[in-house]
């Protein structure tokens, strides 16, 4: 067991197409890719933790389509600022697609995660480069939470596939594997506590299991494992319920508590959106306004204020389809 040497997010990473749970579907569309070294432009769109990333770098690595991929793979995070905007598409992108391929392999490829987050004007350089190169060795993969915000015709040059969050009795399974494969003594609900509150993003659970192994035995750290952001939603969802009832004493108190968390801590707003939007009992009137916020969330001055400002108009549209059946 060598802890302390080795990230478990890395060292647990899926490898080949075999470790990913994909549709048979897929499974035979992305097993032909790779037996034929023959890829379109790809478009893997999808609420998080589906294995839109994972697939991504599998099939940019040896187990895919790239044999050198340190010279032909240019991975761009799509979120950061830095990377999102037109000046690094025209100093970055087209220069390292300038170059043809290198050591056999038939492509270049730009990898863009979370390429939802990118500019307009970024989409618009894109438009040119991608028409340009993809008649030469130039490929492209966009992972993205939103398919809307990708531009229609952006997303007429790439093969699109959507993919489903991978089941919580996987995660669970999947946590579970790993402290067997370190030799981790452990008990199932240990396990289920990290999975319940920080499902569907894998990486933090891996990390949280790292992180609450160094004794050799899983001792899980509440604190560690019960996020602020994980707090906000509960909130929002006790806030909603609440509506419901009309409870006006416990909606204040969940307002309360949010404004708290928000003022005295940083939070990561994008991630608070889209669980929000993709979770299951959120009626389509709410996760209207959850997308118009988190569709200003970039441009916002102030981004506690606006989260909150979200809270409020989502109070109000609840009441007021209330009041709407009444009459």
């Amino acid at each position: 067991m060598d802890i302390e040497n080795s990230l478990w997010v890395e060292k647990f990473r899926p490898k080949k197409l075999e470790d990913l749970i994909l549709p048979e579907r897929y499974k035979k569309i992305f097993h032909g890719i790779i037996q034929r070294k023959q890829m379109r432009n790809l478009l893997l769109s999808g609420p998080p933790g589906g294995g839109k990333s994972s697939l991504a770098r599998i099939l940019c690595s040896k187990e895919g389509v790239l044999n050198n991929k340190n010279d032909n793979l240019l991975e761009v995070n799509g979120s950061a600022k830095k990377s999102r905007g037109i000046g690094y598409v025209d100093t970055v992108i087209e220069p390292f697609l300038k170059i043809p391929p290198t050591k056999g392999d038939s492509y270049r490829i730009v990898f863009i995660d979370e390429a939802d987050n990118l500019t307009a004007d970024g989409f618009d350089s894109l438009r040119a480069i991608i028409e340009k190169y993809q008649a030469l060795y130039g490929r492209f993969i966009f992972t993205c939470n939103y398919l809307s915000k990708i531009p229609s015709p952006i997303q007429s040059r790439f093969t699109p596939y959507f993919f489903q969050q991978i089941p919580k009795d996987f995660a669970f399974d999947y946590a579970k594997n790993i402290l067997v494969a370190e030799d981790i003594k452990y008990v199932d609900k240990d396990i289920q506590f990290i999975i319940d509150h920080l499902y569907p993003d894998i990486r933090r659970i891996t990390d949280t299991l790292q992180e609450c192994s160094w004794s050799g035995t899983l001792d899980v750290d509440e604190k560690s494992v019960i996020t602020n952001e994980k707090l906000i939603l509960s909130f929002i969802v006790e806030v909603i319920g609440c509506l419901e009832r009309d409870d006006k004493i416990k909606i204040n108190g969940c307002l309360n508590s949010i404004v708290e968390i928000v003022e005295n801590n940083d939070i990561e707003y994008r991630s608070l959106y889209t669980q929000l939007f993709f979770m299951e009992s959120i009626q389509t009137n709410v996760k209207i306004i959850i997308n118009k916020y988190s569709n200003t969330h970039q441009g916002c001055l102030i981004p506690a204020m606006h989260f909150i400002g979200m809270i409020f108009e989502i109070i109000q549209t609840i009441r007021d389809y209330k009041n709407s059946i009444k009459k």
